[in-house]
């Protein structure tokens, strides 16, 4: 049957695609067949070969769909992580192949934090079971095979998740646990990329706390424009009201949102500065440049960034002559880096000591000097 297996009819329509890996080389469907039948009909399976060997070679894992999706699910139960074939090293894994995940996943997926470390797989099953039909329950592992203290748990419908959320989370104190059970719906992807954006900006507004390259200016005592800008920006409810209350703002509102409260700060402690850079800014046409040592090169802008964001984003560091976005002529597209220049040196290390290497979203600028006019060595 050139590796698969498949009877005629056609399975019920909530079934599910199983991926088993952790499988014997030499195992055949026949051996397969066998193993998966006692918790239910059998509707196909389809070992995994590589087909440069000659003949194909099994690679020691395999897809099988029951006929129904309770026969799936008592497999899983009874073999992901508990039985381990002759032969092998590790338990089985048993899962729902990538063709059957859904963001719907993400709506029902949970994570158990503060679980003693004497658990496993089979007890914290049990110990959720009463909310209803488990598809996956993982521990979370170190790389020596001990638990974590942590698990997922994946429950067949959201209501069940929630409800076991409402009666388990600090509920108890587990053998080894300093604190009590936590119980809570899996961060998804938004989640996550959202918490280290926010990282990195706290990060940043460290950076810009640390700054010193900036010298004094009239009515400001020794504070650093970086540092009154962002803190403004903090007061203003844009960065810190995003950092303070975990709102599900994308990466890019967040960082403008941060760099709006830059504006307004500057536009009021320094009108003179904001003005005239937003004029020039505004002007268009040829680059414009500062004195030596005053031009920078901006590297790894993202796509949807304008002159006016790279404006906004290299104001607080002093007065800018230009700031300019270099377009593709032919697609109109950025090319994702660009030029920005001060009226003074000192201004463009702060900027390069506040900004190179701030990251915005999945880019992380490269800021540094425009190789002088008279400088004709490489980089």
């Amino acid at each position: 049957m050139n590796g698969s297996m498949e009877n005629l009819d056609t399975p019920d329509h909530d079934s599910i695609k199983m991926f088993v890996g952790q499988i014997p080389r030499s195992w055949t469907e026949t051996e397969l067949k066998e193993l998966f039948e006692p918790y239910g009909a059998v509707h196909q399976i389809n070992i995994l070969r590589d087909r440069t060997a000659t003949p194909p070679q099994s690679k020691g894992c395999c897809f099988v769909t029951f006929y129904t999706r309770k026969a799936a699910l008592e497999a899983q139960n009874a073999l992901h992580n508990i039985k381990t074939l002759t032969g092998m090293h590790h338990p089985i894994q048993m899962k729902p192949a990538d063709s059957e995940k859904t963001n719907a996943v993400e709506d029902r997926k949970l994570f158990i934090g503060m679980v003693t470390k004497k658990y496993g797989e089979n007890e914290v099953r049990m110990m959720f079971s009463a909310f209803g039909q488990i598809e996956e329950c993982r521990i979370l592992r170190g790389p020596d095979g001990l638990s974590r203290g942590c698990a997922f748990i994946t429950f067949s419908t959201r209501a069940q998740a929630a409800n076991a959320i409402k009666t388990m989370h600090h509920s108890q104190t587990m053998e080894g646990c300093s604190s009590p059970m936590v119980c809570k719906f899996a961060d998804t992807q938004r989640d996550k990329e959202q918490r280290r954006l926010q990282q990195q900006m706290a990060q940043q507004m460290q950076q810009l706390n640390s700054a010193s390259t900036w010298g004094n200016l009239a009515g400001l005592g020794g504070l650093t424009p970086q540092y009154l800008a962002v803190r403004m920006a903090a007061m203003n409810g844009g960065l810190g009201a995003s950092m303070a209350n975990g709102s599900g703002a994308s990466s890019m509102d967040a960082l403008t949102q941060a760099y709006s409260g830059m504006q307004q700060y500057t536009a009021s402690a320094l009108p003179s500065l904001y003005s005239q850079s937003l004029l020039q800014g505004a002007a268009g046409g040829s680059q414009k440049e500062g004195p030596e040592g005053a031009n920078l090169f901006i590297y790894h802008l993202p796509q949807e960034f304008g002159d006016q964001d790279v404006l906004q984003m290299f104001m607080p560091f002093g007065s800018v002559v230009s700031a300019k976005v270099f377009i593709d002529k032919q697609t109109n597209l950025s090319k994702c880096f660009g030029f920005v220049s001060y009226d003074n040196p000192v201004s463009a290390q702060a900027a390069i000591q506040a900004m190179n290497g701030f990251q915005i979203g999945m880019k992380r600028l490269k800021v540094q000097l425009k190789r002088s006019k008279n400088d004709s060595k490489p980089y």
